[in-house]
């Protein structure tokens, strides 16, 4: 049986290079042990912030990133409506060819995981939940890191959110 070939990349660069290797490899682990197509490391308002997609995949991050964001953040507003706190911690769309798995990170981070139907989904469940842990240890030390340095990226971040939520509002 051939490797699967993965490469990796990111598209803005909020993290140190130390906390960007650790959410690298533990992306690489899970794609490699799950022969996924992506594995999307997303901020809520659907930015990529790091990413492992496997050679000859064709799908758009970009805009899978900002609807899988647009779903995710609906999904917690139902969660919000049925009493179950913030948000649910995952979200499965099963597609007949390909589904897609996303799961609560941090407040801030989710992790999308596209997946062939043939993968089951039970592994996929088991190792994000690994991957989810490591990745939130890493995006807490950012936190804390960033927090005063990053004040541009937060205030974009808060107007960003908040054009989202108007937008959003106004379809309904």
């Amino acid at each position: 049986m051939n490797p699967v070939d993965y490469h990796r990349r990111t598209v803005e660069p909020i993290l140190s290079k130390e906390q960007f290797e650790k959410i690298s490899d533990s992306m690489a682990a899970l794609a490699t042990k799950l022969r996924v197509e992506a594995v999307l490391l997303v901020s809520s308002s659907g930015r990529v912030i790091a990413s492992n997609i496997r050679t000859g995949w064709r799908g758009d991050t970009t805009l899978l990133s900002t609807l899988a964001a647009s779903s995710f953040s609906a999904a917690n507003e139902m969660a919000r409506i049925l009493g179950e706190g913030e948000h649910f911690r995952m979200v499965l769309h099963e597609g007949a060819q390909h589904n897609i798995f996303v799961s609560t990170v941090t407040p801030r981070y989710f992790l999308v995981v596209v997946f062939e139907k043939g993968v089951a989904l039970g592994m996929v469940r088991i190792f994000t939940k690994k991957s989810v842990a490591e990745l939130a240890v890493v995006l807490n030390e950012e936190n804390e890191s960033t927090e005063d340095s990053n004040i541009f990226d937060g205030n974009f971040q808060t107007l960003l959110d908040n054009e989202l939520d108007r937008s959003l509002k106004d379809f309904s």
